[in-house]
């Protein structure tokens, strides 16, 4: 009988293989502009893509800490919600296994945990986050190894592999939800007015992203409430 560390393992496996493409090209995308120690130490310490792309972005600009932590903080806030709903699969783990086991959430796992039958066992979700983390870490490692011998237009094109990865994030719930791509519209038009009025330009890029994506949240909340909580209102 297969144990569930290397069932939660063969889970995972997978994203593992998708993740490796996504951190190579972060890598790539880095070199040049960080030290390849702090760009591998990045990956090491943050599992998360989009945080862990934005928050490297900001270091190379020379952007201040406070404005690194606030935009990684709200691009990765939507973990602690992933978290607590698995903690409700999670309830005989002792919490401070919860608290070791939630550095491995990320969408993909989170997504492959929650369906899940049952209460998680702690082997099964070690495995289960073990093998993407190797595929993210590995695949960076590769990009800081192989990044200088690639040629100038392939690392060029590898460095927009992080925005398609970003777009295909976001094409399927705008698709199916009006309001999603209308949000998601608002927000790329006031990150361009901050960028291009004269003015607005001269905020600094962290929090631009912060106040677009804050705006356009709660504007899109006001604009376009959810059904189940319009209903519940009147």
């Amino acid at each position: 009988m297969q144990s569930p560390f290397w069932k939660g393992f063969r889970t995972g496996l997978p994203v593992c293989l998708g993740y490796v493409p996504v951190a190579f090209a972060f890598a790539v995308s880095m070199a040049g502009r960080l030290p390849w120690q702090v760009i591998l130490l990045v990956s090491v310490t943050n599992f998360t893509s989009a945080g862990q792309a934005a928050g490297s972005n900001l270091m190379a600009g020379g952007a201040p800490l406070p404005e690194i932590g606030v935009t990684v903080l709200l691009i990765n806030v939507r973990y602690m919600l992933m978290s607590l709903s698995l903690s409700q699969k999670m309830q005989r783990i002792p919490w401070y296994k919860r608290l070791i086991m939630a550095n491995g959430i990320t969408d993909e796992v989170f997504f492959l945990a929650a369906q899940q039958p049952g209460q998680l066992s702690c082997r099964f979700f070690f495995g289960l986050a073990l093998g993407p983390y190797m595929g993210w870490v590995g695949g960076t490692l590769g990009g800081i190894l192989l990044g200088s011998v690639l040629p100038a237009a392939l690392t060029s094109a590898l460095g927009i592999a992080l925005y398609a990865m970003f777009i295909a994030i976001m094409i399927p719930p705008a698709r199916k939800d009006r309001p999603v791509l209308l949000a998601v519209l608002l927000a790329a038009a006031l990150s361009c007015l901050l960028y291009y009025v004269p003015g607005l330009r001269e905020i600094p890029a962290g929090w631009a992203l912060i106040a677009a994506a804050l705006a356009a949240s709660l504007l899109a909340a006001w604009l376009w409430p959810h059904p189940e909580e319009q209903g519940a209102a009147v």
